[in-house]
């Protein structure tokens, strides 16, 4: 077998390696862990599955473009806060948080908390590209912005009271089968359609591979940008819809880690931190898989800080997998002025 041959196996098994990871747990956690294979428990996974793979979407679309957004989590308290301050009804006990009385219908609320998700990717996006300030620093700062709103507005308190008709979308199920995880699948199934077929997905990836290069074909590096974290916002928003559905009940801290599971969930579905390369399918097969580990870990009551740990490490193996991948990708021999040199492409 030549080099050649052997590279291309090599790179096609680190592509595909987190479906085999997949399927693995999944075998192992079915015969060593009670009750995970019963229908309720899966279920759960999947449920847990939908929340973390809406915000997993967003962070897919930045990642090719070469950022990252650490502003999801902040975007998912803000908005869960605020839809429950706008339709709640007004406690009349003392001490607690305090809705705002307006008593809103929720297709009024729904699209508010939508398009204060995607303002915020929008100025994101405009610190970012136009102000030219530090990605991280940027959306750091946003999530810790929005979660203190989120603080101010519900009083670190406790909301319930969430309407039947807002809960739909995080609660529901037809025969028996939640409403939330197969609007999940198909954000997933339309979502990797754009990317692989449409201009959008083009220059998403063109900008993440060389935003010098996308700019000099045309695509305004710029605009692309902000249009990824406008669209990450708007997917935390509808995570937060989606969660407090289920939930039906608020709290500032709702969502706290979950920016790290969703960088974590790209990295290993084989999303890569340079830009420019990943798949949405990839990214779905990460969730997936911390998704079931969560699961698992709580049936069999392992210790939280242990749960910490371990997801440490998945992130950690996720890297090593994705340094694996760069330094199998292929390489072209080209000659230039200076004579024969070698540059990975």
């Amino acid at each position: 077998m030549n080099n050649g041959r052997k590279i291309d196996l090599v790179k096609l098994f680190l592509d595909n390696f987190i479906w085999i990871i997949v399927v693995l747990v999944f075998t192992y956690f079915s015969v060593q862990v009670p009750n995970f294979i019963t229908l309720g428990n899966l279920i759960n996974v999947l449920l847990h599955a939908s929340v973390l793979g809406v915000l997993v979407i967003g962070q897919t679309i930045v990642l090719l473009t070469g950022n990252f957004d650490l502003s999801a989590e902040g975007v998912l308290s803000l908005t869960t806060v605020l839809a429950m301050w706008l339709m709640a009804v007004p406690r009349t006990d003392a001490g607690g948080a305090q809705a705002s009385g307006l008593i809103l219908h929720p297709f009024i609320v729904i699209p508010i908390i939508l398009l204060v998700g995607m303002l915020s990717g929008w100025l994101i996006g405009i610190m970012i590209t136009r102000l030219k300030m530090n990605g991280f620093i940027v959306t750091l700062a946003m999530q810790l912005v929005l979660r203190g709103i989120a603080l101010l507005i519900s009083n670190a308190q406790i909301m319930t009271g969430s309407p039947p008709l807002f809960n739909w979308m995080g609660g529901a199920r037809i025969n028996g089968f939640p409403v939330s995880v197969g609007v999940t699948l198909l954000m997933f199934l339309i979502v990797n359609y754009l990317l692989n077929q449409s201009k959008f997905g083009r220059e998403l990836r063109a900008v993440g591979a060389n935003a010098d290069a996308a700019h000099a074909s045309g695509f305004d590096a710029k605009k692309t940008v902000t249009r990824a974290y406008i669209i990450s916002g708007f997917m935390g928003a509808f995570a937060g819809w989606m969660l407090l559905g289920r939930l039906e009940t608020s709290i500032s801290s709702l969502g706290v880690g979950m920016t790290l599971e969703t960088v974590a969930a790209s990295v290993i579905g084989g999303v890569s931190l340079q830009g420019g390369l990943g798949s949405v399918g990839g990214a779905f097969a990460g969730v997936i898989l911390l998704s079931m580990i969560d699961n698992a870990l709580n049936l069999i009551d392992i210790d939280p800080f242990w749960v910490q740990g371990i997801r440490g490490l998945i992130i950690l193996v996720a890297l090593l997998i994705e340094a694996q991948k760069f330094r199998y990708k292929p390489k072209v021999i080209h000659e230039n002025e200076n004579g024969i040199v070698e540059k990975a492409i």
